[in-house]
């Protein structure tokens, strides 16, 4: 059966569904398994997709704190629907956001994300959901799309939803859903302290055959030495920074997409010292039947296990964050598109995608000059031997790359290289592990901060180094 690709997403992303727990035993967070709890993971951000760290991240009597990198985890009782909010204070303003999640018994694995706004100038939108005869749908799910997630509202009996909270000036991608019905997706502008109008009408459908497999998919591994652990770290948007930088590199996408952080409380593989982040990326095609995807991850070819279920009609990559990955072990993925008129019922997963593979690169070290020592120009740059480096890139920055700086495209940019895209003598090809600074003048008395990014050949796995300090003399 022939199936029509629709348009592309907006801002944001769409819809979730209720897995039946009969039919999706197999999938990680449904089924019978697993005790009375449910474990929430999930990233806030502000409407730009920027990470919202220290964040209060409350849900019943569950409450947890935003991490630097703005995500959040923590365990909630109980199955069914519940609402997640998040709260700072930014600029010394209240900001503020929350969403509805559907609870699984057993869950460990979800994608949670909240926006948050400042509070003096929240819109929100409202409506209804009905049949194609006028009758409301009880229980039907509206997802308002934002930069890495959406804004989850469930409809009352009535057909009717509401959500508030949201960030004006934009306009928002919303779909609604209910199993065993095409989704809608339309889109509606949100004025500041304004409700604005948008219901829905699904049609009920037969199949319609098996999702197309996703395609173009590719993968970039990354190992980071400093773990995100503090709210208060201030070098995480140089990280950041670092990963627009590759993926530009490699023709990937480098603005806001989706995020799903996977966490597992034992068998930590990950070094201490360090995070391993493997990324995937496919080309967008949107289906008025699409639930999202699964994900597959194994150590062999087309891996049968599935580690996550994206569910996201609007996706367009997975960032698999797993204290279980390890450096050197092959990991191989497929993804699989998921469609709202099977799934739900039988738990059929359309065909993968190709198979894709990374193989994390292990921790690298800056070794000198370290720690604020004082140096006379031109300092010796040093770094320890990474296995399975083709290159090493050296970046050397005048001042600190904090987070605000590192996301804005005018703020500090590294002196060295001054121009990235062509690095001369500050890329060095492995097995070497020093560089001569090689860059402008440096003035005496003055803080230098700088890092090192080892990569394979093709970028396809990299790892960055703790960000040092060195006085020039």
């Amino acid at each position: 059966m022939r199936r029509d690709r629709k348009v592309r997403r907006h801002v944001g992303w769409g819809t979730a569904l209720l897995c039946a727990a009969a039919a999706l035993a197999a999938f990680p967070g449904c089924g019978s398994g697993g005790g009375s709890s449910a474990g929430l993971a999930g990233v806030v951000t502000d409407a730009e997709g920027q990470a919202v760290a220290g964040a209060r991240v409350t849900s019943g009597g569950a409450s947890t704190v935003s991490l630097s990198n703005g995500s959040f985890t923590m365990s909630v009782g109980g199955t069914g629907y519940r609402t997640v909010r998040a709260e700072s204070t930014i600029g010394g303003r209240r900001w503020s956001g929350e969403t509805r999640v559907d609870l699984v018994k057993g869950e460990q694995n979800r994608s949670v994300n909240i926006v948050v706004s400042d509070e003096r100038y929240q819109g929100a939108v409202a409506g209804r959901v009905v049949d194609q005869s006028g009758f409301g749908f009880d229980g039907a799910k509206v997802f308002v799309g934002g930069p890495l997630g959406s804004t989850l509202a469930i409809t009352d009996r009535s057909g009717n939803y509401e959500v508030g909270r949201l960030t004006p000036g934009f306009t928002y991608t919303v779909t609604a859903s209910f199993a065993g019905y095409l989704n809608d997706t339309r889109t509606v502008s949100v004025t500041a302290n304004q409700t604005s109008a948008l219901s829905f009408a699904l049609a009920a459908s037969n199949p319609q055959g098996a999702i197309p497999a996703p395609r173009d998919v590719s993968a970039q591994a990354w190992t980071i030495a400093a773990t995100i652990t503090r709210a208060d770290d201030p070098a995480r948007g140089l990280y950041e920074w670092l990963k627009h930088v590759y993926r530009r590199k490699r023709g990937l996408p480098d603005g806001p997409v989706a995020r799903v952080i996977e966490r597992k409380g034992a068998g930590r593989v990950t070094p201490a010292d360090s995070v391993i982040e493997v990324d995937l990326f496919w080309e967008y095609d949107s289906y008025n039947d699409l639930f999202g995807y699964a994900v597959k991850r194994g150590t062999a070819a087309n891996p049968s296990r599935v580690v996550a279920v994206l569910r996201d009609p609007l996706a367009a990559a997975f960032f698999d964050l797993d204290s279980a990955l390890s450096p050197y072990t092959r990991y191989h993925y497929t993804v699989h598109g998921l469609d709202t008129i099977d799934f739900p019922d039988n738990g059929l997963v359309g065909p993968g995608s190709a198979d894709v593979a990374a193989r994390p690169l292990g921790r690298l070290h800056a070794e000198g000059p370290i720690g604020g020592a004082q140096v006379t120009p031109p300092p010796l740059l040093q770094w320890s031997a990474v296995s399975g480096a083709d290159t090493y890139q050296v970046y050397v920055f005048d001042q600190f790359p904090d987070l605000q700086n590192a996301d804005d495209p005018n703020g500090v940019a590294p002196i060295w290289p001054e121009d990235i895209d062509r690095p001369g003598s500050s890329l060095v090809n492995a097995p070497t592990t020093s560089v001569r600074y090689a860059g402008p003048a440096l003035r005496s008395g003055r803080t230098y901060y700088w890092l090192v990014v080892a990569s394979d050949v093709g970028g396809e796995a990299l790892s960055a180094s703790q960000l040092e300090r060195f006085v020039a003399r």
